[in-house]
């Protein structure tokens, strides 16, 4: 019953607007079809976003960066402070990130905790775990110790690809965690 209640709403309202030749139904109409294919296009470059995000964050728990063009932009621009010893650009330096990062923590699992997508730029905060097995540098030998941290990535996509990056997280919290910091680990 109610199935057939809602559609005959469309018939009703031509029907209440005087058929199809009145101009403000027909504007309303217009405004409807565009606002649903605003929405339609809106939802799909979200979904392209996130799809991107989770390829890459797979991508640092593998250690293997193979296909991250396919997301990301040759030209890529990192606005965030690099790790020591990157000094690659655009897409290499994402691929020397994911690559350096694996060594440090090749268990390491990224998980998306909310998005959020306007215009271009997509917004992601995040959650990291993994065991440090590997050197962070030449006087940051591994650990052993575990970290559990939370980040937000933002990024501009255009023709859904990632072309610039914005990035925080609490880089303190994790080194506390890893025994390498003054004052105890912060309360999970």
């Amino acid at each position: 019953m109610l199935k057939h209640l809602l559609l005959g709403f469309p018939l009703a309202m031509l029907v209440a607007c005087g058929g199809g030749s009145n101009p403000e139904h027909d504007k309303m109409m217009a405004d409807h079809t565009a606002m649903l294919k605003a929405d339609s296009a809106a939802s799909a470059n979200e979904a392209v976003c996130i799809a991107c995000f989770e390829k890459i964050f797979a991508m640092f728990g593998s250690g293997d960066a193979t296909g991250v063009e396919e997301c990301v932009a040759a030209d890529f621009v990192e606005h965030a402070t690099p790790p020591p010893g990157v000094t690659s650009t655009g897409l290499q330096y994402l691929k020397d990130v994911i690559t350096m990062t694996h060594a440090m923590f090749p268990d390491l699992k990224m998980t998306i905790l909310s998005s959020a997508v306007v215009g271009d730029m997509a917004y992601v905060h995040y959650n990291q775990k993994g065991t440090n097995t590997g050197a962070m540098g030449p006087d940051m030998p591994a650990t052993g110790k575990a970290i559990d941290v939370n980040g937000v990535d933002i990024v501009r996509f255009v023709d859904g690809k990632a072309t610039e990056h914005w990035g925080y997280w609490d880089e303190t919290k994790m080194m506390q965690q890893l025994g390498l910091a003054p004052g105890a680990p912060p309360a999970q």
